[in-house]
């Protein structure tokens, strides 16, 4: 069996999610690659289509993607003995349901819903708006009159493709997958079945605190509180809200922010903050995670919580919000402390139990790293996308039996 893997960029949470699952799949014998665009290939066609991106994004309050992309999406030579397609993360690259709607038909197809964006009108995050469960009109985050018409119009052409394609939509949660199931998108392909993401844990294990330290040159008796991801400027990521909770943290001496990502927030005075960039290697974000006594985040919405499961594989306590998928990547008392949205007392209030308890932060460690070795084993998730993959195939090798006895 082959399967090829295709996101957009070489880096972010859904292309490591992807580049795992290949690399597990290779370990079970099935080949498996993942492609990104290219864009220094595209010529004239990069820069039509980032006129397009403005175009969209002058037409919205938030960000919002439509399906018309000009980039060439993968050819014959790239699907050449292909079984499965493996769609992530794509809405910057090609002109998705009409790549889809001219797949080969015995091309399985499957989606990994990472955000909203497979199954409603162009967003990203759940914000509270159910109208992708039924045409996306009028789209509150698109301005008039493109609200009118342009989500319901791209709702509708991936409707189409989807169910034309026989798609299988994956979730890596069970929150996200029954609010992606509303959509009629979700409901033309069967619903949306859910895997919990892999991790590997012979990389993301419990460290040596204090050799971690040692390396990144923090003091041994400091309260290090790590928080990143990949962007620091992601809105959605609340840093600069975060760092302005954390600077009225009770006694600050010998409190250390240790922040990773791209790109630079503003920094109360009183808050020591050490930025150490962005992780080119991922080997090197364990030693970040096992420097920490705690991992905070401050996201406002997360469909899973993937950098909270690292942490939590390192043996580091996790303090987050009670929102979207987090509660099932970071279950209260096995290995987190939640609270609620924008709760700033909640949250330092939960940093502070564990500044000041020693036992506390060893037990919720410890049981963190105890349910991520579990959960997320890289046998498990590789196993039941080889499992689909298979069901797949044989659907549409069915299809295409069906369709052959139909013409004789």
């Amino acid at each position: 069996m082959r399967v090829l893997h295709l996101n957009t960029h070489p880096s972010g949470g859904s292309y490591e999610y992807a580049a795992l699952l290949s690399t597990a799949l290779a370990e079970r014998g099935i080949e498996s690659r993942v492609l990104c665009k290219n864009a220094s290939a595209e010529g004239s066609r990069f820069f039509l289509n980032r006129l397009i991106r403005r175009a969209s994004v002058s037409l919205s309050r938030d960000p919002w993607h439509g399906t018309r992309r000009l980039l060439l999406p993968p050819g014959p030579q790239e699907l050449a003995d292909v079984d499965v397609v493996h769609l992530h993360t794509v809405a910057d690259w090609f002109d998705v349901p009409r790549w889809l709607e001219n797949l080969p038909r015995g091309v399985g197809v499957v989606i990994s819903i990472h955000d909203m964006w497979h199954v409603s009108g162009g967003c990203f995050l759940y914000r509270g708006c159910d109208l992708y469960s039924d045409t996306c009109t009028p789209c509150p985050i698109l301005l008039w009159p493109a609200n009118r018409f342009l989500a319901a119009d791209e709702q509708s052409r991936k409707l189409r493709a989807y169910h034309k394609c026989g798609a299988r939509l994956v979730a890596n949660s069970h929150w996200l997958a029954e609010i992606a199931g509303h959509s009629p998108i979700a409901k033309a392909c069967g619903g949306v079945r859910v895997i919990p993401p892999g991790l590997d844990t012979t990389v993301f294990k419990p460290q040596d605190k204090s050799l971690c330290r040692k390396h990144l040159g923090l003091p041994a008796d400091a309260f290090v509180i790590a928080t990143g991801g990949a962007s620091l400027t992601d809105a959605n990521k609340n840093v600069p809200w975060l760092f302005e909770q954390l600077s009225h943290f009770p006694n600050l001496a010998g409190v250390i922010v240790l922040a990773f990502g791209e790109g630079a927030v503003p920094v109360p005075d009183r808050l020591n903050v050490r930025f150490t960039g962005g992780i080119r290697d991922r080997r090197d974000l364990p030693r970040l995670l096992g420097a920490a006594d705690v991992f905070v985040s401050a996201s406002q919405m997360e469909t899973y919580g993937m950098t909270l499961v690292e942490a939590m594989a390192c043996g580091t306590p996790v303090v987050a919000f009670r929102v979207g998928g987090i509660p099932e990547a970071a279950p209260e008392g096995q290995g987190a402390m939640l609270c609620e949205l924008q709760d700033g007392a909640g949250l330092i209030e939960a940093i502070m139990k564990l500044r000041n308890s020693e036992q506390l932060r060893e037990m919720l460690g410890a049981a963190g790293s105890e349910t991520v070795r579990v959960r997320n084993q890289l046998s498990s998730f590789s196993g039941l996308f080889e499992e689909l993959y298979r069901e797949c195939v044989l659907s549409r090798e069915n299809a295409s039996r069906k369709e052959s006895a139909l013409v004789l």
